[in-house]
């Protein structure tokens, strides 16, 4: 358990936050090249404001809160960061963003790519309960939803269809046996349709389409 303050907390996991989005930003324009200009901003899922945009001192060019940034801003690509799975889901629900991000990512009018890493992984799964099975986040972050048991079952966005969800940081020694022993335990629950993504440190899971394609990506060990 920390012994920082929830500002403190906050404070760093926003700091920790910028470090990794920058860190996005700037292989994007690695790629594209100096002649396309990317701006970016960080979207506050607990109290829908916008912080630390880049890319330019003109605000009038960033969303003034995450509405705008959905309904008019429109970005190319969503990045939602790691951290505590149960706060970040508990986020989602409490601002209703979850039909924004489906709505930016899905369906014929989408805008955007969705690119989740560890807990922004697992949320995009059909369930968020794979984030207790390693032990490794606390719930009692939630209020009313302390324990593990209270989020069995717990629904995410579905990118993969309604039975498919995430397992992240996964390796053979340490997970292999909970991840055949939890899976079974889904299938009961959810039907013979159920399906564990478990990836590596250097794998990434892929939809592509309408049709909701989806495969796994390797990259260097």
């Amino acid at each position: 358990e920390s012994k920082n303050t929830p500002g403190k907390q906050r404070q760093r996991a926003r700091a920790d936050g910028k470090k990794r989005r920058n860190l996005v930003v700037k292989t994007i324009e690695d790629l594209l090249g100096d002649h396309v200009t990317v701006l970016a901003c960080t979207l506050d899922f607990d109290d829908g404001s916008i912080k630390q945009p880049v890319g330019s001192d003109d605000d009038s060019l960033f969303p003034k809160d995450g509405k705008e940034a959905f309904s008019s801003w429109k970005p190319h690509l969503i990045y939602v960061e790691g951290g505590n799975t149960f706060w970040l889901q508990h986020c989602i629900e409490k601002g209703d963003w979850t039909d924004d991000l489906l709505a930016a990512c899905t369906g014929n009018d989408a805008y955007a790519v969705y690119v989740g890493k560890s807990a922004g992984a697992i949320v995009a799964g059909s369930r968020v309960d794979t984030a207790t099975w390693k032990g490794w986040d606390n719930p009692a972050v939630v209020p009313g939803k302390e324990t593990y048991g209270d989020w069995n079952g717990c629904r995410g966005m579905s990118f993969m269809g309604p039975n498919a969800s995430i397992f992240p940081h996964y390796d053979d020694e340490s997970w292999e046996v909970v991840v055949q022993e939890k899976t079974k335990q889904m299938i009961e629950e959810d039907g013979d349709d159920v399906t564990v993504y478990s990836l590596h440190e250097w794998e990434a899971c892929c939809i592509g389409g309408e049709a909701r394609e989806v495969f796994v990506v390797s990259g260097d060990q």
